[in-house]
This record gives structure tokens, sequence and C-alpha cells, in this order.
């Protein structure tokens, strides 16, 4: 693929879902598309490349499936449970620690369906709205760092643990020490923002999900992954040259793009074979940064949506938090070269 067909598609893929409203209620299928276009342009399909394209959303199609089925069923006497919970402990520890244990194990059960549970766990917080926005935020930074611990979790883990041929727990060991603090801190910050008396506040909000649904999202994520594997490889020669020519620290930044693209659009242009060393600031700056801004990460649109979360009182509260954790991560990255 030449330079101007590789710009052209980069401008659609970047720009698209943010001009045009129904792309952005479209964006995976936008992205298969994408992916076909400069799969052919870039020299056409092979059987290997075909193969990737089918089979390395599967895994996480599933996860996604079965896990939304399950809360589909489990949802009331996990409400139940929590109801209980909350007779025995203030609201600050009971949202830290649930939405702690929901990021730990949000790369098992997707972060698709850990930001369902995180909005069901907001609800039944009895939070007001100007609660619910905070503790959405700091939920979002939590889940969206422990969902990338496995290649189950999220797409980007999907697609960084391909192309930098890692094992199941591959990126666990390459992130985790980094990563599990941020959780931390993110749960804490989110108990902070929950102070108060549960009868203080709004009544209890529930998500409605039919098994119906869970069958869509789940075809919506194959079709996502589908479109960045063909995107990835595509553009797999240009990003190489291309990255290479950035500095460890200028990569790190440059990433803050992530903000208003979702942070999986930019491994799969980025991270193709790149060193571990250098992919482990890359994948942490495009974590961090994908909770910024509502269009940057899966778990935030979820929440946004369902929560009724404007853009601007998102970023309000998570440009600081970010912009905090962000230079925190990369004074962290600089003592460990």
């Amino acid at each position: 693929m030449n330079l101007w067909s590789a710009t052209a598609i980069l401008v659609l893929l970047l720009f698209g879902p943010l001009l045009f409203h129904w792309i952005e209620r479209n964006l995976e299928f936008y992205f298969l598309v994408l992916g076909v276009g400069a799969t052919l342009l870039a020299g056409g399909f092979h059987r290997e490349l075909i193969r990737a394209a089918l089979t390395q959303p599967i895994p996480i199609t599933a996860a996604v499936i079965v896990s939304a089925i399950l809360f589909r069923y489990l949802r009331e006497p996990l409400d139940r449970g929590f109801a209980r919970l909350r007779r025995n402990f203030p609201r600050p520890l009971l949202a830290a620690v649930s939405i702690f244990a929901l990021a730990m194990v949000s790369s098992v059960i997707t972060v698709i369906v850990a930001a369902l549970v995180l909005v069901e766990v907001i609800g039944l917080l009895r939070l007001d709205t100007d609660g619910r926005v905070k503790v959405a935020v700091a939920g979002c930074f939590a889940v969206g760092l422990g969902a990338a611990l496995t290649p189950l979790g999220e797409p980007l883990s999907t697609l960084a643990t391909h192309a930098l041929r890692l094992p199941f727990f591959g990126l666990f060991f390459l992130l985790g020490p980094y990563v599990v603090p941020g959780i931390a801190a993110s749960a804490a910050l989110a108990g902070f923002f929950s102070r108060g008396e549960y009868h203080s506040a709004a009544s209890e909000r529930h998500v409605r999900e039919t098994v119906g649904q869970a069958f869509v999202q789940g075809g919506k994520v194959f079709a996502f992954i589908a479109g960045l594997v063909l995107i990835s490889e595509a553009f797999a020669p240009l990003a190489t040259h291309y990255v290479a020519m950035l500095g460890d620290e200028a990569l790190f930044w440059v990433n803050t793009v992530s903000a208003v693209l979702d942070n999986a659009t930019l491994v799969a242009l980025e991270v193709h074979q790149m060193p571990l060393e250098r992919a482990r600031g890359a994948i942490l700056s495009l974590l961090i940064s994908g909770g910024l801004l509502v269009p940057g990460n899966i778990p935030n649109i979820i929440a946004a949506g369902l929560l009724r979360i404007r853009s601007g009182q998102w970023a309000r509260i998570a440009m600081p938090v970010g912009l905090v954790m962000l230079g925190i991560y990369f004074a962290a990255l600089s003592l460990m070269l």
C-alpha cells in the first residue's frame, strides 16, 4: 500500500466516527469495511490473513456472549447480595472494593460485561448525579486498565497479544506491575467520590440486557476485531517504519490521541512486533489516555450512554485525573529505563 492510499484510509479511520453520527453508531462494521479496503490496497488477501481475521475474534466474542447471558440471569441475585453488603459496609468502602474486584476480573468477563456490571453497581450505590459521573469515570479507568491483562478482556489486549506474539498471560506479566497499582488508585478514587450515606441521594438504576442483545454485541465485537486485524496487517510495513522514527517518550505522549479514538485502533496501527519494553510504555499510555474522553474506550461509551453522562461532564472529571495518571506513569517508566 502506497503512502497516499494509507493516508486516505487513515483519515477515514480516524475522522469518520467523529464527523458522522451514523458511523459512530455502526463503528464495528465500518472498521470491517475499512479493513477489507486496506487489505485490497495492500496487495489482497492470503490464507494466513483470512485465518487470522476469522479466528482471532472468536475467544473474546464467545466470552462477551457467555458473560452477558450469565449476567442477564445472575443480575437479580447479585443485586440482592449487593443490597446485603450495603447494610453492613459504608458506601466509600463498598464502592472502592467492588470496583477493584470488578476491574481485576474484567480481563476474564470482558470489558463490555464489566462496564454493564459497573453501571449496575453505580445504580445500587444510590449516588446523586454528580457522584454517578465521578464514580463512572474512576470506575472506567479501573476497568479499562484491568481488561488489558488477558487477550479475552478487550479488543486492545486481543490485538496486542497477537501483534507482540505473546502467550495468553503475556500481557499480565508485561503490564501487571504497572496496571494493578493504577486499578487500586482508581478504585480508591471511586471510593472517595462515593462519600455520603446511601439514603442521601437518588434511587437505584438497573441495566436491562436480553439474550438477543448479547448475541448482537458479540457479533459487533467479532466484526470490530476482524476489521482491526486486517487494518493492522495492511499498515504493518508503514507503521513499523514511521513509529520507529519516534522515541519512546515522544510515542508515549503522541498516544494521548487515544482520548478521541478507541485505543484498540492505535494498537492495531502501532505495536506490530514492537520490542516489549517499548510496547509496555505505548500500551500504558493508550490505556490511560483512553479514559480521558467518552470515545476513547469501550467502557466509557457504555457507561456514558446508560448513565446519560454528557461528553463535557465526562471530560471535566476525567481530564485532570487522566493527566495526573499519565504524568505518574511517564515518570515511573522513565525511572525504569
